[in-house]
């Protein structure tokens, strides 16, 4: 009857084992159905973009960006774009907010595709207009996966790491800077615009940060009035973030006080155990049942119980348990009927039957146990190196390509660079042809969007005498090779003691000292610089290597305003104020006086011991000026 009973189990277990491997055959079948249906979705949708328009477009556009961003870059970052680039057309017409959430959805999958892509310059720019998006869009999933982007990417900035992109090769020359300026600026307007729209929407907190960043970002330009408007916000915002934690912390303080009080009246008898099988499976075990067939009836209860829940390792061992017990209760049947002697016989081989049998039982699980962890082992071992060979192939073609490809690029880049530096050079080069040398890299290191500043300079007006009788029977070749004769060494001599001619009048020119950077005593190296050129004019009239030259000269000094005036298709460094004037007016003085060389008591005060005049001032009217003006006759 034992056999019987073994057998019977035996076979069952193999029924069990069927059943196991045809529910994973089943399982198989239906992810391979399930894998194939989705390629077949796919390619479907991308049969549909043809025929499809607006938003639906722009929605099969996001589901096939989702779906290549895991395993082909490349076709996910074709699809990205084309998102985008419908969504910034449909925006401006769409009213539903969900629709809306697919433009947000577009930009920031863009976004992430580029970041992954280690292109973080369009990274930036595509979660930033997600960012402004989400100020009229809330949607908390999106803002802390944009913010937790953005720092990785101000982080790496901040550390140096993206200077080796365009920029970086750009980052001795001007053009390069001016590009980083106006990442500044929308940089500046988007951290505004979110903290406006958190702090609208009471989260203080995260509207603080966004302040703090706008006001870095301005402490690096200088922009004092704007650092001041956002302190003054920023300040409000704190205000308001105090207050909310105050309320917070007394509401918090109530909770507790009363979840105190309820826990102190809580009765632990009340308490429930969860309603878990695993515990239930345990309790069973521990707690001594009624009768022996109440045991044969949990046994056989948790065996199906198991069964359903396709545990079959646990419903094989409870069913083993429950088969145990109905051997035994057969057994103690037929004892009972029979004699003590014959019982306590039939019991002992019964017994002695059931130790082989377990033994048995035990031997063939652990062989066949051990003979399915070899051949799994020896199937994860051929699986690993395989896989092993084939990422390390993929790995090495792949890096190999890159490899290529980088020295390809390096190559554009540097033919580039070059080209950029030597596009440079030559703008550089007539700049300072068109301007002096000073004002020039004034004009490069500022750029035209620099505010003008206020110098003190000592302003020089040159003019020279009886030009128009002298070059009006001159061809036109003749006048300009006698202007460049007279001009060219007044300007190298101006520009020797440090000062810039702003002006070339056709018959004298304008030029200033200490600006647009001081050299010490502007009004000493300027007086210097006149009696200079007097001094050449006279050796090469008498060494006849220009015409006859006469020129009349006036110096005044005092405070200008100095910027790039104009607009945007055209500007000039220019010297503005009332000391200009004064200086023009000096020098016309001369015609008056027969001289050659005036100063006013502005510059006269101004220069050195060695140079003192001793003479005494003339007082004169001039134009434009309501009190006279104090000068000197020098030549």
């Amino acid at each position: 009857m034992f056999q019987m009973y073994f057998k019977r189990d035996r076979a069952n277990r193999k029924a069990i084992h069927f059943l196991v491997l045809l529910t994973s055959l089943l399982l198989t079948l239906f992810w391979g159905q399930q894998g194939n249906a989705q390629d077949l979705s796919i390619k479907n949708a991308e049969a549909d973009l043809r025929s499809t328009f607006g938003i639906d477009k722009l929605i099969l556009l996001n589901e096939l960006t989702t779906y290549y961003q895991q395993n082909q870059s490349g076709k996910a970052l074709r699809y990205g774009r084309r998102a985008v680039a419908l969504g910034e057309n449909l925006f401006d017409g769409l009213d539903r907010p969900q629709d809306q959430q697919q433009v947000l959805q577009a930009y920031f999958q863009l976004g992430e595709i580029f970041f992954e892509r280690e292109n973080f310059i369009n990274s930036r720019k595509s979660l930033e207009a997600a960012q402004i998006l989400l100020i009229d869009l809330d949607n908390d999933s999106y803002t802390s996966k944009i913010d937790s982007y953005l720092q990785q990417i101000q982080e790496m900035e901040d550390n140096g790491e993206l200077e080796e992109g365009f920029l970086g090769g750009l980052r001795d020359i001007e053009i390069g800077k001016k590009l980083r300026n106006t990442t500044n600026d929308l940089r500046i307007e988007t951290e505004i615009q979110l903290a406006n729209s958190l702090s609208r929407r009471k989260n203080y907190q995260a509207a603080i940060k966004h302040y703090d960043n706008a006001i870095n970002i301005l402490k690096d330009q200088g922009d004092v009035e704007r650092i001041q408007d956002l302190q003054m916000e920023l300040a409000l915002v704190t205000d308001s973030l105090n207050m909310q934690m105050e309320m917070t912390k007394s509401i918090t303080e109530a909770v507790k006080e009363m979840e105190e009080e309820e826990v102190a009246a809580f009765d632990i008898a009340t308490l429930e155990l969860p309603d878990l099988p695993e515990i239930k499976a345990e309790i069973s075990q521990l707690v001594k049942v009624d009768s022996i067939l109440q045991e044969k009836e949990n046994l056989k209860k948790l065996s199906d119980q198991y069964a359903e829940e396709k545990d079959y390792e646990k419903s094989l061992s409870y069913y083993k348990k429950y088969q145990d017990l109905a051997i035994k209760m057969a057994a103690d049947s037929i004892l009972t009927a029979n004699e003590q002697t014959r019982k306590e016989n039939q019991l002992a081989m019964l017994k002695q039957e059931n130790k082989i049998a377990a033994m048995t039982v035990e031997s063939l699980e652990t062989k066949k146990e051990k003979a399915e962890r070899e051949r799994n082992m020896a199937i994860i071992t051929t699986s690993l190196v395989f896989s092993s060979m084939i990422i390390i192939f993929y790995f090495y073609f792949t890096k190999r390509r890159q490899h290529k490809r980088l020295g390809i690029a390096y190559r554009d880049l540097d033919k580039t660079k070059n080209k950029l530096e030597t596009a440079e050079q030559k703008i550089v080069k007539l700049l300072r042809q068109q301007v002096s040398g000073a004002v020039a890299q004034e004009l490069l290191s500022s750029g035209s969007s620099q505010p003008g500043g206020k110098h003190f300079v000592c302003i020089m007006f040159l003019d020279i005498r009886d030009f128009t009788p002298k070059v009006e029977r001159m061809s036109p070749e003749e006048i300009i090779d006698y202007q460049n004769n007279v001009f060219g060494f007044m300007i190298d001599i101006v520009q020797k003691h440090n000062g810039n001619i702003n002006q070339l009048l056709g018959d004298g020119f304008m030029a200033t000292f200490g600006a647009p950077a001081s050299h010490g005593n502007d009004c000493q190296n300027a007086f210097l610089a006149a009696k200079e050129i007097l001094t050449e004019i006279k050796e090469r009239n008498e060494a006849a290597v220009i015409p006859n030259t006469r020129v009349g000269i006036g110096l005044h000094a005092g405070f200008v305003v100095t910027g790039n005036v104009g607009n945007e298709a055209r500007k000039q460094y220019s010297v503005t104020g009332n000391p200009v004037i004064i200086a023009s007016r000096i020098e016309q003085l001369n015609k008056t006086y027969k001289s050659q060389l005036i100063i006013t008591e502005e510059v006269a005060k101004k220069l050195e011991q060695s140079t003192q005049i001793e003479q005494a001032f003339l007082e004169v009217d001039v134009k434009g000026r309501s009190t006279p003006v104090k000068i000197l006759k020098i030549a």
